[in-house]
């Protein structure tokens, strides 16, 4: 049977869809590259806006009305929210996030798994051999979140932080580098939470110098850390080790204004955001830093997101993701008066994302001129540590990191390249 697997939201779900293709031959299922080839689609869920849900409940609805013989296995952060809705609109079997990883078992079973991810739980292995479907590798190290951010559904989707054995991760490492894998990127619900439940001292920094230590031959591009995660240990970690760990720092801000992200319930101002950003451009040269934003939180004025403007541009964030505040149901924040019209919002993410381009190109420019450590990718591209994409004017050879000197900016701030030199 022909199995498709259709991936929504983080890179933990990527992970853990990549697992369920690496295991669907050991349950006789072949997979496919083209979703109209299925007999068997999957669909691995996302619920951290009203739209990724949305889309979601959209898709099966529309994979059973083209092709009612197809059978659809739902999974994931909406199937874990609205695991008892989904069969009324064509689902034909539910597994929520605690079963995840024994999806293929289920549906040769032809049965569901609709435990709460709540009730206690270990770790959700998702462990992979190699990536098939892209060149840098995603290791699930942790999984779960008890920050409880005021907009914020996932800690009730995903369940409390848990964090897999230090020696589990290093040995998925060595494997995926000597298969060929130069980049790894550690992934997680909550990445910077990763090893407090595990005692003895152990935590990201502790992890990241383990396999800087014993395995060589590859970078780590950090996905996301917290500003208060950002602790002297952590910079100490990214500055000494510029070579090897990627300069781009996604940190996620979420609003710029303080009173804000107080009913945000982050525990930061804008000031002290401000500062660390400041402080990491001086101490790694040619840094980026990401962050995420939503406009339009409840109670938010025209003030408020002057702001959050204002911190961007202080702050100097080179790649920004705007997301419009949405309700989601058992937040506090879905509880709180002062919501923002339609309108106003889409104005204000209009106005961020212009703002945000203006600062991607600025940044952009900047690195004309510069050497950059560069992993190749399929289309003629490549992936700088700080997270530009280059283009090369002629063909390269895919999955190798070489030192490229950048020359131009294209206008949709992409970068030309010129190859200096292989790294072997």
């Amino acid at each position: 049977m022909n199995i498709f697997i259709y991936t929504f939201g983080c890179k933990v779900n990527q992970v853990e869809s990549e697992n369920i293709v690496n295991n669907a031959k050991k349950y006789g299922f072949t997979p496919v590259s083209n979703i109209e080839e299925a007999e068997l689609i999957v669909i691995n869920s996302c619920a951290v806006t009203e739209n990724a849900e949305k889309k979601f409940r959209n898709l099966i609805k529309k994979l059973k009305k083209d092709n009612p013989a197809v059978i659809v296995a739902a999974t994931g952060c909406a199937a874990e929210k609205e695991k008892e809705k989904l069969k009324n609109i064509g689902a034909d079997i539910v597994v929520t996030n605690s079963g995840k990883m024994d999806i293929l078992q289920y549906i040769s079973e032809n049965s569901d798994f609709l435990r709460s991810i709540s009730e206690p739980h270990e770790f959700v292995l998702a462990e992979n051999p190699k990536m098939i479907t892209r060149t840098r590798a995603f290791v699930k190290i942790q999984d779960g979140c008890d920050s409880f951010c005021a907009y914020c559904i996932i800690p009730s989707l995903r369940g409390k932080p848990s964090s897999r054995d230090m020696d589990s991760i290093v040995n998925e490492v060595r494997h995926l580098v000597e298969s060929g894998h130069k980049e790894i990127v550690p992934v997680g619900i909550h990445v910077g939470k990763y090893g407090l439940d595990l005692g003895d001292g152990v935590n990201l920094v502790t992890l990241i110098k383990k396999l800087l230590k014993e395995i060589d031959g590859f970078r780590i591009r950090l996905t996301s850390i917290e500003l208060n995660e950002l602790t002297d240990e952590m910079v100490a970690l990214l500055t000494e080790n510029q070579d090897r760990i990627c300069r781009h720092y996604h940190i996620p801000l979420q609003s710029g204004s303080t009173e804000i992200l107080k009913k945000m319930r982050r525990h930061y101002t804008a000031e002290e955001y401000i500062e660390k950003a400041q402080m990491l451009k001086k101490l790694v040269p040619d840094c980026t830093i990401g962050a995420d934003i939503i406009v339009g939180f409840p109670t938010e004025t025209d003030k408020n997101f002057k702001e959050t403007m204002d911190t961007v541009r202080r702050a100097a964030i080179d790649h920004i993701h705007v997301f419009s505040y949405s309700d989601r149901s058992g937040t506090e924040a879905s509880l709180m008066n002062g919501k923002i019209d339609g309108k106003t919002k889409s104005a204000r993410a209009k106005e961020l994302r212009v703002t945000a381009g203006e600062m991607k190109r600025m940044s952009a420019e900047r690195m004309v001129g510069k050497c950059l450590k560069t992993l190749t990718q399929n289309d003629n591209t490549g992936l700088t540590d700080n997270f530009f994409t280059v283009i090369f004017p002629n063909g390269v050879v895919q999955n190798q990191l070489l030192d490229v000197l950048i020359t131009d900016v294209e206008s949709d701030n992409t970068l030309k390249a010129e190859i200096i030199e292989h790294e072997h």
